[in-house]
């Protein structure tokens, strides 16, 4: 029996001597893959520095091969996990084998169904206040990014850690947004100076992280003290160290607020810009809830506004590409992969692939109806990953927005500040290239 040849990878243009496509990724690092994958194919391979084997694959299938498939092949890599760890420490987001399954059986039980339908009433409670606050200062101007960013972390603080940071939820976010700032320019630049060299933007980092490091051992010391039934104690009784602690209440922490609150900010912008999905939703929310308050229940009803918030993370998904390390040589889709080679699955062009989505660069939220998603194969859409690794907090994130965005929409209009357009802009994650600023409207009914 005779093996199948290897199909060639097409030619790209556009490298340039030494440096390859790199300088075109690092300028436009989404737009690079989208418009390479639509005019060369869902399979290809890029040309980087030297030392640098290069791939990128799009289609669902690939997705599938590499993340489930064959995925002993594949790790995290080396350089990726470290570059993460100078934030997340070695976290549930870094850390493998013994300790990364010992964690993730620990932390589970907070993020399964029956805990998470306990979060509703916290959920809508803490939205409810700031509902409140811009029905009165209608007509002033609202920082969406700001604001989301806020309640997402005194969110995951309250539900899982018991713990209140409102006092510190400005401090302890900005120094974040800067880390991922900080980390993003590794992740895209292998060439970037080492942060142990004294430069001003590695001091910067080193202030930041200090601002977040007080904040994860006051939550350490406040939840030791009591005995209640917190993840913080849940790790403790793992046997987990002090630093271990740290690691993965931060990881926790930066992963809990970030993908949720990136994504209400670019859906209250997608409702603002798309007055008739507005429309239905907000009559949708009318008949399903009348006057009351979301629950985890009256939730379950809320079709329409589910599948704006799925449309929402089609778009924008806010972990843009998954990256993996060849740690052994494979064939995807027929084409070959290298041993120690670097690997992108870009699901910002997966989620936008014409073959999967009748309208893939629109807010389309009819995609997710019953008809749309007919026979859509499964890695087409997966903003919260796949295989071992997808995201443990993906149930929480969904029901969370659900409860968040149903309680504004109940009481207020999105509406701009202004009509710009904002384009997406990777800084680790995907979020827009600038604050999403909108006019407090208290919703007339």
């Amino acid at each position: 029996m005779t093996t199948q040849p290897c199909k060639p990878y097409p030619d790209i243009e556009g490298a340039l001597p030494l440096f390859g496509h790199m300088p075109e990724m690092q300028r436009d690092t989404y737009g690079f893959y989208l418009r390479h994958h639509r005019a060369q194919g869902d399979s290809l391979r890029f040309k980087a520095y030297p030392f640098i084997n290069f791939y990128s694959f799009a289609a669902p299938d690939a997705l599938h091969h590499i993340l489930i498939k064959a995925r002993q092949k594949y790790s995290r890599g080396a350089r990726w996990s470290r570059i993460v760890s100078y934030i997340g420490g070695n976290g549930i987001v870094t850390s493998t084998g013994d300790v990364w399954e010992k964690q993730r059986r620990a932390i589970t039980p907070y993020f399964q169904p029956a805990h998470v339908d306990k979060y509703a009433a916290l959920i809508v409670r803490n939205t409810a206040e700031i509902a409140a606050r811009w029905e009165q200062s209608a007509g002033s101007r609202i920082n969406i990014s700001r604001e989301m960013m806020a309640l997402g972390l005194i969110n995951i603080s309250d539900m899982l850690f018991n713990y209140n940071i409102r006092p510190k939820v400005e401090a302890f976010g900005t120094s974040m947004m800067d880390g991922f700032f900080y980390i993003n320019r590794f992740i895209q630049n292998p060439l970037t100076p080492p942060r142990l060299l004294p430069l001003e933007v590695n001091r910067r980092f080193a202030r930041d992280k200090a601002v977040a490091d007080s904040v994860v051992r006051d939550i350490i010391r406040t939840i030791r003290k009591d005995e209640d039934d917190s993840m913080v104690n849940a790790l403790v009784r793992a046997g987990n160290t002090d630093r271990q602690l740290h690691d993965e209440i931060i990881t926790l922490l930066m992963a809990g607020y970030d993908t949720l609150s990136t994504a209400l900010g670019w859906c209250w912008y997608l409702l603002a810009r798309h007055p008739q999905v507005l429309a239905r939703v907000q009559q949708e929310l009318d008949s399903a809830l009348g006057n009351d308050m979301p629950s985890a229940q009256s939730a379950e009803k809320l079709v329409y506004l589910r599948m704006v918030f799925k449309e929402t993370l089609r778009l924008y998904p806010s972990a843009w590409a998954i990256h993996r390390f060849s740690e052994e040589a494979d064939e995807v889709m027929g084409m070959p992969v290298r041993k120690g080679s670097s690997v992108v699955l870009p699901l910002y062009v997966t989620h936008r692939h014409p073959a999967y989505w009748k309208h893939p660069d629109e807010f389309f939220p009819e995609h997710f109806s019953k008809e749309e998603s007919e026979g859509r194969p499964r890695f087409a859409y997966m903003p919260f990953g796949a295989g071992e690794h997808v995201c443990v907090g993906a149930h929480l994130a969904g029901m969370e927005a659900l409860l968040i965005l149903a309680t504004l929409l109940q009481r207020c209009t999105p509406v701009m500040a202004d009509n710009r357009d904002i384009q997406p802009l990777v800084n680790f994650t995907l979020k827009p290239e600038m604050d999403i600023e909108a006019v407090a409207a208290p919703r007339n009914r």
